[in-house]
Order: C-alpha cells, then structure tokens, then sequence
C-alpha cells in the first residue's frame, strides 16, 4: 500500500494501518481451515433448513459473470440448495462475461432472474458520479445491486443473500477509495451538486434505513460462504473453466468494461490509485505472493494489456460526453468522500452497535 490513500497510517516498522488491521482483525472472520467439506456443508446445511415454508428458493445470490459470485452460485449448487441466480444490467457487460452467466444458470438447482436498470437515468448518475471528482465512481452500481437483490428477495420471500465477497481478496480496499455505498446523504449530495433531480437517484437507492428494514421486517440476511474456507481465486478460475467452461475476462472486475475502465485507466490517472497494491497487500498477508513478487507486478502499468484509447472512447460515447471531456475529467485535481457531507461518524456508530449487541466482529472499513 502506500500514500494514494491519503488517510494512510504507517507505523515505525513501515507498516499500515490496513495491513495491519486486516492481519489482526479481518483475517480472523475468514475459517483457516483446510478441511472445507465439514465447514461449506454445515454452512449450506443450515441455510437450506432455515428456508421459510412456501419460499421457492434457498437463496439469491448476485451474479455478474465474474470469478467470485459465479464461484458462490457453484458451490450453493453443489451442495444442493436452491437458488435464485439475479443478474442487475447495468448496460457495461462485457460478452464474455454474459457466456459466463449463460454457462453458470445451466447448473442444477439454478434458476435465473434478471433485472435492467433504466440507461437513460442510470447514466445520469454515473456523470454526476464523475463530474464529482471522487475516485468510487462504481457507487452508482454497488448501491443498484444491494437495492436490487433487496427487491427481488423480498418479492420472493427469500430471506438468505449469497455475496462473492471475501476476505482474501478484498480485504484490504480503503475506504478512500472505495467509501460506504450505504451513506445515502453522501450519495445523495453528490447528486445534488450535479443538478440532477434525486428523483433518479431514489430509484437505485439502499441506503441505512432500507437495509435496517430489510435486515429487520424482511429478515434478509446477507452470508459470505467464502470467508468459510482457505479461498484461492486463481483455482476458483480453473474449477469454473472445467466446470462450466467459464472464460477469463482479463483483470479483476474487468467483466464489466467501466469497471475496467474505472480501475485500469480513470483511477490511476485522476487519484493515482492502483487497485492492484490492495489486492497484492492482500496476498503478501496471506502468504500467497512476497513482497518482491509483487512489486515486479506492479512495474506494468495497469493499463498495458487493453486499448486505452478504444476503452475511454468507448466509455466517453455511452455516457455522451466527448473524448476530450473524459480526458480533462481525468487530469483534474483528485477529490475524496470527505471533501462532501457525509455520515461516516454516525454510521460507524450505528454499524458499532449492531456488531456488539449481534456479537460479530468487524470485518469491513464500516
């Protein structure tokens, strides 16, 4: 990690705060335990018999073709549960990772759902996204997929989520660059500075007061069956290729081309981030990759194995700004979530006192 997180903390021995918060708390969520079998079938087990009578499915999990969830809704048919595989189009899927979920729905106990986002709105938010100069202009799509997984759980009765996320890879992200998709005052005060009616925003919304009710009326809860075992993306990727003859997209996230935009080109242009240093840090606590390994990895530029050009044009065309626009936008003075009202101190609060009175550890930057 280093200083393209301008809250970073290093201590005497050189190492940050991130790095060290995941070694001696994240970590600690994920089960190290190389016996998986005992671990995932215990796990499903009692996700298949807390299914409320008359509910059709065990469980919705989110689909996006990408390694993570597309690894989730495996293992949910391995072990036999029912489950409903939702797909939220946002308008960016990459063809490969369509073939993806086309190959996956095809496993047995999956049936699949999908649901498309209004473009001409959805694109609204995303400009103002941009046009707002904070480095998570992925927001707009993180907040559409809990509230959309949200919507269709309920419809259905379902009352288990199946996320992709995890621990090993994704556990060391600051909040800098990526901040609390459920701060909705945020998000809504980056729409305000654009002009832009909440009226489209509310459409996509999921933000603390939906998700206490869908944790407490609904009771929907979210599970993380990744977290139940050693994880290791890069056999995920070779059982998937057998399995279902899942293709590789390039980059992480790189499913979606303005993921791949906003992660190999927008990002280290604009904030100077790499999302690269949190995944590899990530590694090196795991003991998967050393330092050394890492670094020569890091001599690429992030942007080496796409077309930058045709990508941001790409980009630039489907969001109707110009080439030109774009390319400004990304050479702009960077700016931070705290550069905007937001309700991180009273949100940690609110998180803070759910953890203890549930009796669970923290596990992310909220």
């Amino acid at each position: 990690m280093d200083t393209s997180d301008p809250f970073i903390r290093f201590d005497k021995d050189g190492l940050c705060n991130h790095c060290t918060n995941f070694l001696e708390t994240r970590i600690k969520v994920t089960a190290h335990n190389s016996d998986t079998e005992p671990s995932l079938s215990n796990f499903f087990e009692n996700i298949k018999s807390s299914r409320p009578s008359g509910v059709n499915y065990d469980a919705i999990v989110g689909v996006s073709g990408g390694v993570d969830s597309s690894f989730t809704a495996l293992l949910a048919s391995k072990y036999g549960l029912k489950v409903l595989a939702l797909h939220m189009d946002n308008g960016w899927d990459t063809p490969i990772a369509i073939e993806n979920i086309y190959n996956l729905i095809k496993l047995p106990g999956i049936d699949y759902h999908a649901e498309v986002l209004n473009w001409n709105s959805f694109k609204l938010i995303q400009k103002a996204f941009i046009d707002s100069g904070v480095p998570d202009i992925e927001m707009p799509t993180d907040i559409a997929i809990q509230a959309v997984l949200h919507k269709v759980a309920s419809k259905y009765g379902i009352q288990t989520i199946l996320s992709g996320g995890n621990i090993a890879n994704e556990g060391i992200l600051p909040s800098a660059w990526l901040y609390n998709a459920r701060d909705s005052f945020y998000g809504e005060s980056l729409i305000k500075k654009s002009g832009l009616s909440l009226r489209d925003y509310k459409q996509i919304k999921f933000g603390f007061r939906q998700e206490i009710k869908s944790r407490f009326i609904n009771k929907i809860k979210t599970l993380y069956p990744l977290n139940k075992f050693i994880y290791d993306k890069e056999a995920a990727r070779d059982v998937l290729s057998k399995e279902i003859n899942w293709k590789s997209y390039g980059g992480k996230h790189c499913e979606s081309t303005f993921t791949r935009f906003t992660q190999l080109i927008y990002l280290p242009r604009r904030h100077n981030v790499d999302y690269r240093r949190g995944y590899l840090s990530a590694d090196i606590c795991l003991g998967s990759l050393s330092r050394q390994e890492a670094l020569n990895q890091l001599q690429r530029k992030p942007w080496e194995d796409i077309d930058v050009e045709r990508d941001s044009a790409f980009v630039a065309r489907k969001l109707d700004y110009t080439l030109e626009e774009i390319d400004y936008a990304m050479n702009l003075p960077p700016l931070w979530y705290t550069d905007y009202p937001n309700r991180q101190y009273l949100l940690g609060l609110a998180y803070d006192f759910y953890r203890l009175i549930n009796r669970r550890p923290k596990a992310s930057n909220f």
